[in-house]
């Protein structure tokens, strides 16, 4: 695990990570981003290199540095099956440094089509775009 200089419990604020929460941090994996879940209390969080095939559960997904749209897209779907199973609205938010906006718009659109909403970007400091979203947990048939 490397440490990282960059402020990554912003990618926790930018999805209101709480107490309520079990975190996902994929690719990228920094001690910072995993000593903020846990000074914000999350319930847990686990730390991957890479996007997992089957994913633990959870209710947030971070990537605080995508290098290519394939790997976010790769993210997206993996944060999707974590989500799924997790226990309340799900968010997802990636960090894309040196990503052109013109770029993100397919990215943006695979992301609705895989069932996030509220889609967002935003300029983060120097030339990163920080990508968010949410997904509505499923609620079991009663």
């Amino acid at each position: 695990m490397r440490h990282s200089s960059e402020d990554d419990g912003g990618l926790l604020d930018e999805v209101g990570a709480s107490a309520e929460d079990r975190v996902l941090i994929v690719g990228g994996t920094t001690a910072d981003l995993l000593c903020a879940s846990v000074r914000r209390g999350c319930r847990s969080a686990i730390g991957v290199a890479k996007a997992p095939a089957h994913p633990e559960a959870a209710e947030v997904v971070v990537a605080p540095r995508v290098c290519s749209l394939e790997q976010a897209e790769e993210i997206a779907f993996c944060a999707r099956k974590a989500l799924l199973h997790g226990s309340h609205e799900g968010r997802l938010a990636m960090r894309l440094p040196g990503a052109g906006e013109a770029r993100l718009g397919g990215l943006v659109a695979r992301l609705k089509a895989l069932g996030y909403v509220r889609v967002r970007l935003r300029h983060a400091r120097g030339d990163a775009l920080v990508v968010t979203g949410r997904f509505a947990a499923l609620l079991p048939s009663v």
